[in-house]
């Protein structure tokens, strides 16, 4: 599809089918490096949206890392996945767990992450998932 993505849009996905071209289209039209902020409640779809990014990219699918915080998935774009739900990190976290995976080209996606928390030197975007129903979600992407 790679449609073009308005930023503070809310994009209305009816399916899982949407929520993946939705996330593809958004994989499209930005080039790494860049830091996706993914926010929202418990089942808002954060996880999967993760997903179907590494899907876009042709990377297995990123698991929950409630228990591992960082997540390392290598191929034609390296991504990397944090999921910070048990607690904010400090400074140390970036430095030595994120920062030595940001090999060219990369993604960073952080689940329940502050945008702010660290300078990543590029674009990043924070995507408000908001739960609907079993399927469906509402999305908006803002630049931070």
């Amino acid at each position: 599809m790679n449609a073009t993505i308005v930023l503070g849009k809310k994009y209305h996905c009816k399916s899982e089918t949407e929520t993946e071209s939705f996330a593809s289209d958004l994989a499209s039209n930005i080039k790494p490096p860049y830091v996706l902020y993914l926010k929202g409640d418990l089942g808002a779809g954060k996880t999967f949206f993760s997903r179907m990014i590494c899907k876009h990219y042709g990377l297995p699918e990123v698991r929950s890392s409630s228990f591992a915080k960082v997540s390392f998935l290598q191929g034609k774009v390296n991504l990397i996945h944090c999921d910070l739900y048990r607690k904010r990190p400090d400074i140390s976290f970036y430095e030595e767990e994120v920062e030595p995976l940001l090999l060219d080209p990369w993604v960073l996606i952080i689940e329940w992450g502050v945008a702010g928390d660290w300078n990543f030197g590029c674009p990043e975007y924070v995507i408000q998932a908001e739960y609907l129903s079993m399927h469906e979600r509402h999305f908006t992407v803002s630049e931070y």
